[in-house]
């Protein structure tokens, strides 16, 4: 956690801060972040940096946590709680597309944190990050099953598992070259990935889903 003198600076200064190590930590990586470059790009000084944070460490867990908050309240915030899986399905993948394509340095730390040599950071991360969402998909498909909007043989787990692992690829898809690249040659996509080209290919996968999931007779109702 930021140490005290962090919470006393002005807000605009300490969101100057955060999001400048954002987006550094997503191009440079952790390793090859350096401090003073930071310091730089955030207009502070470098030990005002370690006035701040206790290490380079200690500044990037925040800024991942500070990331998680933004990402939950921007994908999550306007979610009502009457609204059943396929309604809330559709609110987080467009809201989480939206958030991606705003903020591109956020995804990319996430993906960041996978690679060979970060296992500290997802010994300290993941499990806050993944943990959330894991718990609220596996509600929603319990719910649905027993309101019958959902096929009562779905494997709970397994289908909140993939559910997520599709949304995380295909956000990853919107900042990543790589998993752009990937997206076109699987999908057959020969023009630019925009936003129009982009929503269309997430109405499809939001239709996919609906399709995985939805008893026989309900699919047939709605074709």
């Amino acid at each position: 956690m930021p140490k005290p003198t962090f919470s006393n600076i002005a807000p605009e200064k300490r969101e100057r801060v955060l999001k400048e190590a954002a987006r550094l930590f997503a191009t440079r990586g952790f390793a090859e972040t350096d401090m003073a470059e930071l310091a730089s790009r955030a207009a502070v000084s470098k030990g005002s940096l370690y006035d701040y944070f206790e290490s380079k460490e200690d500044l990037y867990l925040s800024v991942c946590r500070d990331a998680l908050a933004r990402s939950r309240r921007a994908v999550y915030g306007g979610i009502k709680p009457d609204w059943d899986l396929y309604r809330q399905i559709d609110h987080i993948f467009r809201k989480g597309a939206a958030f991606a394509r705003a903020n591109p340095e956020y995804v990319r730390m996430y993906l960041n944190v996978s690679a060979s040599g970060m296992e500290q950071f997802a010994d300290k991360l993941t499990r806050d990050v993944e943990g959330y969402t894991a718990d609220h998909l596996k509600a929603l498909l319990r719910q649905g099953i027993q309101d019958g909007i959902v096929r009562s043989d779905v494997d709970v787990n397994l289908a909140a598992f993939l559910i997520n692992s599709v949304y995380i690829i295909f956000l990853a898809s919107l900042v990543s070259r790589h998993y752009q690249i990937r997206m076109k040659e699987y999908l057959e996509i020969a023009s630019r990935i925009d936003a129009r080209s982009a929503t269309e290919q997430l109405d499809k996968v939001i239709l996919t889903i609906e399709r995985f999931l939805k008893p026989a007779q309900t699919r047939q109702e709605t074709a």
